[in-house]
């Protein structure tokens, strides 16, 4: 009887990958560009209006003159999962995997909140003509501060989320104390050692150039460094499924346990990367602008503190961006802009990886008794490894659409829709609840204001509608977590025009 719980226990570990601080689009933000966040994010890569605009296309640098931005935004994530019930947290008969993650309240409605809500994002930004036909510029910009924090205290039994305080599911807890287990995951064994978050911070510095190559052609480049922090907590469970244990387990006939020491509850862990971006702009006339932008993967170190979590040892790539933009300018003051974006999630594992943690690292599998009919044991396939369970992300692409009209000298207005689906299939709900990325429309509104000739003031709001994602998967049985997630966004930007 032991063994089973023992075993139903571990199975927790599959369900708690989390990934990067989400934003808006995946955790992608809807715009860089002030003016463009007005715009859904559109106009941004072929009507460059400010410093930030480097972001979506370097190309633009050479139209803005020379300028400086500051700004800061105001995002407000409301992220809810509704877990499983008290009666089915944990299978017992009838079933081949159990139904063992995302915990539920103890209240019966099974639904936990994130706590924190409201994140602060910076911009900022500078561009410097060389001549008539050239500029360089420089913009930093953020897609992180936002985190997740689940309490144990209101989940079932107090077991955490991903049971993180569950008695049978980290040794030396377990019951009776089996000494093949290993250790106990460090920095689990303290009071609340069950709450359950993630806090995972980007910041980009791009470093642009461009030229006017021929009349209304501008091609552009830039180099983009990229530094990226991560705190994981309350996963300590997730020992059974790590490439680390398992493997120490198989080597030593089950004899002893080495402990993934770099899985839960490591305190933050930092990398630094880079990346390259390509782009143009092309004013084909006064009425008609083409541009388009590519920026490589930002290949990023390795979060050694958490290499047991992570496939590929902790590597935690930021996916590549391709995005095509046209504007319309039927006269002087209308301006109406479409984009196309799509972001290469896939193509970085620790986000991409489906969760293949009860077919493909089965431990018992491995000693000859499979959990269940057809469980197999590959230890790539383990947590840590080169194919370890990700949370099965989807490519995205983004359809923005934006319009913007100048009332006067002094003031122009702005509103933008956006649409793309979420690249959370419902399959992967139950290990998403860390980091739900579900919206999938965004409805912005925007204005700058030229206070004198020289300050320019711009202002934008944006509204993401409530999205759900819900579905069985991998260790939920035939139970339907769901996780939702509505976003606000208000922000002001500060320019100076030399």
């Amino acid at each position: 009887m032991h063994q089973k719980i023992r075993a139903r226990a571990l199975a927790l570990a599959c369900s708690a990958l989390a990934p990067a601080a989400q934003a808006t689009n995946g955790y992608m933000s809807h715009g860089y560009s002030p003016a463009a966040k007005g715009m859904a994010g559109a106009g941004a890569v072929a009507m460059p209006q400010d410093t930030l605009a480097i972001v979506a296309n370097p190309a633009g640098v050479n139209q803005i003159g020379r300028r400086a931005d500051v700004g800061l935004s105001w995002f407000m994530p409301r992220r809810e999962y509704k877990g499983l019930a008290p009666s089915d947290a944990f299978c017992t008969t009838g079933c081949t995997q159990g139904a063992f993650a995302p915990i539920g309240t103890g209240d019966g409605t099974g639904t936990l909140t994130s706590r924190n809500k409201d994140f602060l994002i910076p911009n900022l930004g500078y561009s410097h003509p060389i001549d008539e036909r050239s500029a360089f510029g420089i913009a930093l910009f953020a897609n992180g501060g936002m985190n997740t924090d689940y309490r144990s205290a209101e989940t079932f039994e107090q077991f955490g989320a991903f049971g993180g305080n569950n008695p049978f599911a980290n040794p030396p807890h377990y019951l009776p104390p089996d000494p093949r287990a290993g250790m106990q995951v460090p920095g689990t064994t303290r009071v609340g050692g069950g709450n359950a978050g993630v806090n995972l911070e980007q910041i980009g510095l791009s470093v642009a150039y461009a030229r006017e190559v021929a009349d209304g052609l501008s091609l552009g480049a830039s180099f983009l460094l990229g530094y990226q922090t991560i705190e994981v907590k309350g996963v300590g469970a997730f020992q059974g499924f790590t490439q680390t244990f398992t493997e120490s387990m198989i080597a030593s006939q089950t004899m002893s346990g080495i402990s993934a020491s770099k899985l839960s509850d490591n305190g933050q862990d930092s990398a630094w990367g880079y990346g390259f971006q390509l782009g143009g702009v092309w004013d084909l006339s006064p009425m008609l602008s083409l541009g388009a932008s590519y920026r490589t993967k930002m290949y990023m170190g390795t979060f050694d503190k958490y290499a047991d979590l992570f496939a590929e040892g902790g590597k935690f790539d930021i996916p590549a961006v391709g995005t095509v933009g046209v504007v319309i300018k039927p006269n002087e003051r209308l301006a109406l802009a479409f984009d196309v974006q799509h972001i290469a999630y896939g193509d970085v594992p620790a986000i991409a990886n489906t969760n293949d943690l009860a077919r493909k690292c089965d431990l018992g599998a491995a000693l000859g008794q499979p959990s269940h009919p057809g469980a197999t044991y590959d230890a790539r396939y383990c947590l840590g490894g080169s194919k370890g369970a990700g949370f099965g992300w989807d490519d995205m692409t983004v359809f923005k659409v934006g319009v913007q009209y100048a009332v006067d000298r002094q003031l122009k207005l702005r509103a933008g829709y956006s649409h793309g689906k979420n690249p959370i299939d419902g399959s992967q709900v139950a290990f998403n609840a860390l980091a739900l990325a579900t919206p999938e429309d965004h409805f912005t509104i925007g204005a700058s204001y030229l206070v004198q000739d020289n300050i320019e003031l711009t202002f934008w709001g944006m509204y993401a509608p409530e999205k759900s994602v819900s579905g069985p998967g991998a260790f939920t049985a035939d139970q339907a977590p769901k996780i939702s997630m509505e976003q606000y966004e208000l922000g002001l930007n500060v320019a100076y025009r030399y």
